[in-house]
């Protein structure tokens, strides 16, 4: 498979997203939990959980391989022992793109770019500024990924609860009704009262 290059003049953009925050991160959290009603999602929540629903799905496609081959490049520029040769990096990108093909697109970001040389050394070696391994690279955008997958998933059951058809609304009775009603709990009374009066007489 071959890795596209990017030209120096080229723009390569990853989809911009965004977690829910604030009231839409309340909202996933209520679902979560269980406490979401129907009654809290009005029309301008629904429009809300709609427009994030559509960016998180976009961040969720698999990613170009311009675009993870432009947020390796940018690594390169961050760590010590980045490929400096074209033909290697080319080769470490394409083993890369194998094991993290499945990583979105959302997740190739200067963020994640910066959140794995902050990593603290482990055992004394220094992870955070050498150039990552395919499946140390994959550990590492893992739960970026799931993230963004719960999101989706979230902002989904909440759509799903607003769609599912109300409940028809019982109709209040009328007089007819609650004069049979009357009637009827009027000779249970008179039928328990005649039962007690028979046991108290053979008593």
């Amino acid at each position: 498979m071959s890795i596209a290059t990017h030209r120096p003049t080229a723009v390569v953009i990853a989809p911009t997203f965004s977690p829910a925050s604030g009231d839409l991160k309340a909202l996933i959290e209520a679902k979560r939990e269980g406490y979401l009603w129907r009654s809290d999602l009005t029309p301008d929540r629904i429009r809300a959980v709609c427009k994030q629903l559509s960016d998180a799905e976009r961040a969720c496609l698999q990613p170009n391989p311009v675009v993870v081959a432009s947020w390796l490049k940018g690594l390169a520029q961050l760590v010590s022992n980045g490929p400096a040769d074209p033909d290697e990096a080319a080769t470490r990108t394409r083993a890369i793109f194998e094991v993290c093909s499945d990583i979105p697109a959302g997740v190739w970001t200067p963020a994640t770019r910066v959140a794995w040389t902050r990593q603290p050394p482990r055992n004394g070696y220094p992870v955070g500024s050498r150039w990552p391994a395919p499946g140390e690279l994959y550990t590492h955008l893992l739960p970026f990924a799931e993230a963004i997958r719960a999101e989706v998933a979230g902002l989904r059951e909440i759509l799903a609860m607003a769609e599912k058809p109300r409940e028809p609304e019982r109709k209040r009775p009328d007089a007819k009704e609650l004069a049979r009603a009357g009637a009827l709990a009027a000779a249970v009374i008179r039928e328990l009262r005649a039962t007690s009066g028979e046991t108290e007489s053979r008593a």
